[in-house]
């Protein structure tokens, strides 16, 4: 009997664990004897609903899923092995739904993206030169239910045709019977003779074609009379292009005098709004540089008289002609010595320097000679007598 105070618990804890301990190893013994869930795949499915696991000897069946269909003699079921583990089984006898073929369009080509007609595939269309697509140039094979189906028509491939070309104000263009144009076909444009003395201008393409799209490959071009005026250039020369009269697209060089540059472009060219272009240029004078500093030559001066510099795309003044620097204040002319470019003060004055300090030379020269002169004699003198008397004592002893 329980002592008084205390309450008897009807279930002790130690009981619950033993018990709960007894169920799980009852659970895992059974789990021991049995599969797992069976495998999954990409294009089957499982037959019924899935269980947590499966007895040994238990089995399962597949279907393929939608989109696909079967193709025997490839298994489509598993068995629960002894070694608790599932028979091979493959979804390789499952294969994807297939729109209906397409062929070629008529002047035309089909061409498969992924190389088959699976759904998820699509096909392009192409057509041969000359013909243009009427449709869809893309289909692609979709899932309808169960069904693969395109999403749209085949297309078409129509031949090229254009409507006449445009006709123009002063002129005409070949085949101007014809009311259809095919692929390709081609007229040419000239025109009417002016009725005043300048001819008229074709501005634009002569010659256009039936192109892509059914339409002509140029706008149609424009017959008027273009006339540039003649072009003056003081202090230049004309150097190609010559003519009394300048019409569409004439072009004219120029090449400016000795001691100018050209201030533009070289060449022009008469446009179609009869303008030249670029404008006229200028010759203008060569200025000498500044006296405070020394002239210095560029890649643009040319050192000859006859030497044009080249025309440089470079903004600026390009000059076709500079004279030589000996040209320029302060520096003498090749056929000039130095001296002949100084005043007649400064030569005098130099040559009265020259003068006197050759004279200087000259009176000191003479002084040193004379000086050394002097002192040979007097240290001579006593040398000379001693020899005397030493000579003609002998001579008295002889006789």
């Amino acid at each position: 009997m329980a002592p008084p105070g205390r309450r008897e618990r009807p279930f002790s804890s130690g009981r619950f664990s033993g018990l709960l301990l007894a169920t799980l190893v009852l659970q895992l013994s059974s789990f021991s004897d049995a599969c797992e869930a069976p495998p999954t795949f990409e294009a089957m499915e499982l037959i019924g609903k899935p269980k947590p696991y499966y007895e040994v000897g238990e089995r399962v069946d597949y279907k393929c899923k939608k989109g696909y269909f079967y193709i025997p003699p490839l298994a489509t079921h598993s068995i629960c092995d002894r070694n608790h583990t599932w028979l091979p089984v493959s979804d390789e006898g499952c294969y994807r739904e297939m729109c209906p073929h397409i062929q070629d369009p008529l002047n035309g080509e089909a061409i498969f993206a992924n190389g088959s007609y699976e759904f998820g595939s699509e096909l392009h269309f192409i057509c041969n030169e000359g013909y243009y697509l009427i449709g869809k140039d893309i289909l692609y094979c979709e899932l309808k239910d169960t069904v693969a189906i395109w999403s749209d028509k085949p297309p078409l491939c129509e031949k090229v045709l254009c409507t006449p070309p445009p006709k123009i104000k002063n002129g005409k263009h070949t085949f101007s019977e014809v009311e259809v144009f095919e692929y390709l076909d081609a007229v040419t444009y000239s025109c009417d003779p002016a009725p005043g003395p300048d001819p008229f201008s074709l501005i634009g393409e002569s010659m256009i074609y039936c192109g892509n799209n059914s339409t002509w490959s140029h706008a149609a071009p424009e017959c008027k009379v273009v006339k540039c005026r003649f072009p003056v250039v003081e202090n230049g020369k004309q150097i190609s292009g010559f003519g009394k009269k300048f019409y569409y697209k004439a072009t004219v060089m120029f090449e400016c005098d000795k001691g100018y540059y050209l201030n533009g472009s070289d060449k022009i060219v008469c446009e179609s709004n009869s303008t030249w272009d670029p404008p006229v240029p200028k010759c203008l004078k060569v200025l000498p540089p500044s006296s405070t500093k020394s002239p210095t030559l560029s890649h643009s001066v040319s050192t000859s008289p006859t030497t044009k510099s080249p025309t440089s795309s470079a903004s600026g003044p390009r000059p076709t002609y500079k004279p030589p620097v000996s040209n320029y204040p302060g520096y003498p002319k090749p056929d000039e010595g130095i001296l002949n470019s100084l005043d007649d003060w400064v030569i005098a004055l130099i040559v009265i320097v020259i003068v006197v300090a050759v004279a200087v030379i000259c009176v000191a020269l003479y002084r040193f000679l004379q000086g050394r002169k002097k002192k040979g004699k007097a240290d001579g003198g006593p040398e000379y007598a001693t020899y005397q008397m030493k000579s003609t004592a002998p001579a008295e002893q002889r006789g």
